[in-house]
């Protein structure tokens, strides 16, 4: 790091007891699915004086409620461009299994009785990028694999490409999708049947939501170097070197207590 101006720590900090490199400019990029809902993580944050660049507004909104007020909000979206943009069988339903959201629940949102086929990607299954969009562009449905997402780029690349996304209402889904228009949510704990009108209304006009919510990002985007080039260098003052370091113990038995509600259930 003596060479760089700077680091941009993405996901985890670097350990557990150090944040931060200390005189340089600090960027985290939290996700979502990890220790999103930690408090002494997000106080030792505020303390740093670190910069936050935020994909999920449920992770923003926790963080000021912690005191962290450096913070960039902003949502990604994928080009359409990129993306094949076939329109695919509406009976069709795509799923990467993924071990939180399997078979059985899709076929309780869509019975197979009703007509629906199933392409499911295994979660071991290997696919090149080129044979993976090619699968998933001839299915008119595509079931957002996880409860909850980071940034979630199967959805986002699924709603891209025109398909119906059906995901579980959390974020960063709910944060992206309004229900019955650009794509649906439900509750995968207790998955009830989609109507096929609905499906049929998302289809129609995901597209027109897709190029809203790609210039969206396209000015966010824009934002990021001017807000990573703006940071303060992080030093902590004598009061906050007192609260990073009395806080540890706080901080690792949250921790443990977050892995542990997340192992069962």
């Amino acid at each position: 790091m003596a060479d760089c101006d700077g680091a941009i720590i993405w996901e985890f900090p670097i350990s557990r007891f150090r944040f931060f490199f200390r005189g340089k400019r600090n960027v985290f990029v939290p996700m979502y699915d990890n220790e999103w809902g930690s408090y002494w993580q997000w106080k030792r944050i505020a303390w740093s004086g670190m910069g936050v660049i935020s994909f999920c507004g449920r992770v923003s909104d926790h963080a000021r409620r912690c005191g962290v007020t450096n913070i960039l909000d902003v949502r990604y979206f994928p080009d359409p461009a990129m993306l094949p943009q076939k329109k695919g069988d509406p009976k069709r339903v795509f799923l990467w299994e993924r071990g939180e959201i399997n078979r059985s629940v899709a076929e309780r949102l869509f019975p197979p009785t009703d007509g629906y086929v199933f392409d499911v990607k295994g979660a071991d299954e290997f696919l090149s990028r080129e044979a993976y969009l090619e699968r998933m562009s001839k299915c008119g449905i595509v079931i957002a694999p996880r409860r909850k997402e980071g940034i979630g780029m199967v959805f986002l690349e699924a709603m891209a490409m025109g398909k119906c996304v059906v995901a579980n209402d959390d974020a960063t889904m709910n944060e992206y999708i309004t229900d019955g228009e650009n794509g649906i949510l439900c509750n995968v704990s207790m998955p009830l049947r989609i109507d096929e009108n609905i499906v049929a209304r998302v289809m129609e006009n995901v597209g027109t939501h897709s190029e809203i919510l790609r210039t969206a990002w396209l000015d966010d985007a824009k934002k990021i170097c001017d807000f990573v080039g703006n940071q303060d260098v992080c030093r902590l003052s004598a009061l906050n070197f007192i609260r990073f370091f009395f806080s540890y113990i706080a901080y690792l038995a949250e921790g443990v207590s977050l892995r542990l509600r997340e192992m069962v259930g």
